[in-house]
């Protein structure tokens, strides 16, 4: 009986090391399977800046037939390649407002306008060389969910207010907006910031449906600002992805689409060392008189050109934008 007894605690005592050892097996792989979460959250593995990419501009289109648009610019830019090396201008090119003027505006067209940005647009307001007679909603350091969210945000002058209540109080005849450089400085995907450019465009039409909305490309970048560990999503060809899809989204929404690159871009897609801050990425008071010049000369016309409309487009606007109108 001894035996037995003994036998059976053996046999006890060697299934609860089996069931311990199972549990603490688990317990571990779920640890594992935990740290390994959270490190790609925070060390998400960077894109293949070679690959070729499927931007939203493109899925909009039918066909290919874009690509073989005659399109002439002020500058030649040569960073983004095809699939089989080829070279070729940046897709958002395509889709932007060509020049609608002969002569330029008067800078009194922009006394009923409000520019809605960051710090790159205060730099608008504060320098004279820029627009300071004209209407801002600008904020540092901000974001489209920012002001979807409906958060205070205190203007250069100190004073907090909520964005689109403010930009509504002016009952502006257009709206010129800038946002983005904040929340791309890291090299991730930007799915988020597209939604939240979205669902703005929609409210800002919706609180001011007979206004003329601009969505201006993001700004380019001096070279060496992607070499900082906090700037290393701020570099040419991924700003050239982001700004076809804000040309996509513009077009969807009813927007009209500007390129600033025209002007501030030099020929290899980087801000042009004289329109430069040493940061890299905040322009100087000649950057603001070209920026200001290309917008003299790219205004509404009457009417918005309907996505669904190619053949109004077409009438519209030269031939250069019309597939496009055909997707932040």
């Amino acid at each position: 009986m001894a035996d037995y007894q003994e036998y059976r605690r053996h046999v006890l005592h060697r299934r609860w090391r089996r069931m311990f050892a199972t549990f603490l097996a688990l317990v571990m792989l779920v640890l594992l399977c935990g740290v390994w979460v959270l490190w790609r959250q925070l060390y998400p593995t960077p894109p293949d800046r070679s690959e070729p990419q499927v931007t939203l501009l493109a899925q909009a289109m039918p066909s290919a037939e874009w690509r073989t648009l005659s399109y002439t610019r002020q500058t030649s830019t040569t960073v983004q390649k095809l699939a089989d090396g080829v070279t070729t201008a940046m897709d958002f090119r395509l889709a932007s407002m060509p020049s609608t003027v002969s002569e330029p505006v008067d800078l009194s067209h922009f006394d009923t306008a409000v520019f809605l940005g960051d710090s790159i647009t205060q730099g608008m307001q504060i320098y004279d060389t820029g627009l300071p007679n004209a209407h801002y909603c600008a904020y540092k350091g901000v974001g489209p969910n920012t002001i979807v969210n409906g958060a205070t945000c205190k203007r250069t002058d100190g004073v907090e207010e909520v964005p689109l209540e403010a930009l509504v109080s002016y009952a502006p005849q257009s709206v010129y907006i800038l946002l983005g450089t904040n929340v791309l400085t890291q090299d991730r995907d930007y799915s988020s910031f597209l939604n939240y450019y979205g669902l703005m465009l929609d409210r800002i039409r919706e609180l001011l449906p007979e206004a003329d909305i601009y969505v201006q490309s993001i700004t380019p970048v001096r070279p060496e600002v992607s070499a900082e560990a906090r700037h290393s999503g701020m570099y040419a060809e991924r700003f050239i992805r982001v700004n076809n899809d804000l040309a996509a989204l513009a077009i969807e929404k009813g927007c009209y689409f500007l390129d600033l690159w025209e002007v501030l871009a030099d020929e290899n897609g980087d801000l042009r060392a004289e329109y430069a801050q040493p940061d890299g990425y905040h322009l100087t008071p000649e950057g603001y008189t070209a920026w200001v010049g290309y917008l003299r000369t790219h205004v509404a016309h009457s009417t918005i050109v309907d996505p669904a409309a190619p053949d109004t487009a077409a009438s519209s606007q030269p031939a250069a934008s019309s597939p496009e109108s055909a997707t932040s």
